[in-house]
Order: C-alpha cells, then structure tokens, then sequence
C-alpha cells in the first residue's frame, strides 16, 4: 500500500508538472513605471491606417518620455498569432494596452473578461469592443470614426472633378468587403450621388476590392483598367494595397485621393512626381485620437465601458487642404467641398452610415449599383 501511494504522488507529480510549468505569471503593475502597448494587426509601411496609429504613439512617447511605450507589428501574414501576442501582452507589465481593427475583436473579448486581467486598462479603435455592448466591457474603451463622411467628401471631389475634366465616371478601390472599407465606399457613393442631384449631371462610380490590404500589384492593376476606361480621379481606401493604385495614377498620368494620412507628404521628398497626383486625402485621425486617450489615461480621466464615435464634428475626419490640392482642384470646387464639410459639421448634412448595424447590404448594393457604368 505505501510503495502504491508512493507511486501515485509520484504520478501526480508527474501529471501536475506541465499545467504548473505552464501556468503564465501574470506580472505586477505596482512597480511605479506607467507602461503602454499598441498592437499593430498589420503591418507598418502602410503610409495610411497603421502608420496613423503609430505615428501618434511615437509623438506621444515623445512628449512622455517617463511612460514606457512599446509598438508590436503583428503583421498580416499569419493572423492566428494575435491572440497569443495579446496574451502575452496582457501577462506583461502594461497598464494600458491598445488594439485596432475587427481582427482583435474577439481575442480582446476573452482577454478583457479574465479576472487576471482585472487591472489592465485597454483601447479598441476602428470598432467596437462588441456592437451595442460596449457597457459589457467595463476595461475597455472603444473607438470608431465616421470614415462614411470622409467618404462622401472623397466622392464630392472626386465627382466635381469628373464633371469638370469631361470624364463620365469615377471610381471606388476597397481593401477587403469589411465594414469599415463598407462605410468608406457608401459614402463616397453618397458624395458622386449628391453632385449629380445638384449639378443635373451624371457621373458614374465603378467600384472593386482587392481581397486584401497587402496586395499592391492587384491594386495597380484594379486602378489601371479603371483609368483605362476614361477614369480622371479616383479613390482607394485599401491600406498598403492601396499604395498599388497610387503608382498606376502615377503611371497613367491621372488623380487619386489617398486615405487616412495625408499620402501626399509621404511621397512629396522621395517622389514629388507621385505626390503630385495625389489630389487630396481623406484624414482618419487615428493618430490624433489615440494620442489624446493616452493623455486621458495618464492623468486617470479616460473612461471605460463606452463607445466614443468621431467624425467631422470633431475635426477628426477630413480632406488634406495642402498646396498641392490648391493647385490641382479648381477654387470652385473647393469652395463647394468647404461647404459640404460645414453642413456636415453643423449637422444640416447627414451623411448615411454603412455599417452593417445601420445599412443592410443590400441598400450598399442598390447605390453601388445604381452609380456603375457597367450594371
């Protein structure tokens, strides 16, 4: 009997040794240093979303140089990582730890309810934690923007544009068919729409997406077929496969309008030819947005279990007014988007959302529709 409980601690010892060995140790915030993370599920490089986002962690590193900050690139090539990446992160000493896009929904979901994770403070931007559950998640701050009015100010310019160069049709690149890329493209369909209605025109609007936001050479060529059929300026909201479409407007001798950072000035010192084609961008001020949380958090005023919403109102979603966009927009149509952005501002504009919680798909697809030349 004494040699079989010998053996059977010894089995459970045994059994025991992985679960112990493999038990993560959570490590302690009160050690005096405020630390800070921002997960990038995608890859910098992108000279729009990403590089917004860490654009503003860097400056506010900057200006904090006594709160720890550290940028992880996640990349885009394997996405099952990200869980593991956000729980490694949450086993770290980061008091406040930031993520982006739909892709971390879920992870963040599981993480943010884990009674380890109770002192841990995080930010969700592009959506939210979970739609209409925001007060669900009491860690937790989310983050989204009215890209559908950026969007609409896209399609003004992009239709007046059109209307003033001769060109019968415009045209929407998308990344993938997601939400966000979703409310981007209905509202520039809103925008074309609109100009028609007020000029008694009718210009058209092609549309396609990617499949992705790396692909830069299908994103060339989307652009180039769309620029072959007599397309003078364009939009394309696909991150760094949008750059693609930039080259081909370079290429082609034609206008686009970039997204989410002023494209123009990334490109103005290392191929001002390029730049030059770039009309206008439609700014997404991520960085601006998690810049000012990250001050809010420090000084304890950032709020948790709520969704903040940003858009024109809020000078956080615009067009870039740089010299190059005075050179390339005629004062008329100028003058005509200021006061497009203005109504949209006060509110006498509203501009429809296409989220999937407000617009079914299938209103996105009868506009779609009505504006392509080809239905």
């Amino acid at each position: 009997m004494k040699m079989f409980n010998r053996m059977l601690a010894l089995l459970l010892c045994v059994l025991l040794l992985p679960l112990t060995a493999s038990a993560a140790t959570v490590e302690d915030l009160n050690d005096g240093v405020t630390r800070i993370a921002l997960l990038i599920s995608g890859d910098l490089g992108d000279m729009s979303f990403w590089d917004s986002a860490n654009a503003g962690l860097l400056k506010f590193a900057e200006d904090h140089p006594e709160v720890v900050v550290d940028i992880i690139e996640m990349g885009s090539s394997d996405t099952s990582k990200y869980e593991s990446t956000l729980t490694k992160t949450c086993n770290a000493a980061y008091d406040l730890i930031i993520v982006g896009s739909t892709d971390m929904r879920e992870p963040l979901q599981r993480a943010a309810k884990k009674k380890k994770y109770a002192d841990r403070r995080f930010i969700i931007f592009d959506t939210e934690i979970k739609d209409g559950k925001a007060a669900d998640y009491t860690s937790v701050h989310s983050i989204m923007f009215n890209q559908n009015e950026g969007g609409y100010l896209a399609g003004t310019v992009a239709g007046l544009m059109s209307l003033e160069k001769g060109a019968a049709a415009t045209a929407f690149i998308g990344g993938t068919k997601n939400d966000i890329i979703n409310d981007f493209g209905y509202g520039f369909m809103q925008g074309v729409r609109d100009v028609n209605a007020a000029k008694g025109a009718n210009v058209g609007a092609y549309n396609a997406y990617i499949g992705d936001f790396t692909n830069s050479p299908k994103g060339s060529s989307l652009a180039t077929s769309f620029y072959e059929s007599g397309v003078e300026v364009l939009f394309a909201a696909a991150s760094q496969a949008g750059l693609g479409c930039i080259d081909s407007a370079k290429n082609n001798g034609k206008l686009i309008i970039g997204v989410d950072s002023d494209q123009h000035a990334y490109y103005a010192e290392s191929d001002p030819e390029k730049a030059s084609h770039i009309v206008t961008s439609v700014l997404k001020r991520v960085d601006l947005a998690l810049y000012n949380c990250c001050e809010k958090f420090l000084n304890g005023t950032l709020t948790y279990g709520d969704l903040e919403v940003l858009g024109v109102k809020d000078g956080m979603i615009g067009l870039v007014e740089n010299d190059n966009y005075v050179a390339t927009v005629s004062e008329e149509t100028r003058a005509y988007v200021t006061g497009v952005a203005q109504q949209i501002a006060d509110g006498t504009l509203v501009v429809e959302s296409g989220l999937k919680r407000y617009t079914k798909q299938e209103a996105l697809n009868t506009l779609f529709d009505s504006l392509d030349p080809t239905k």
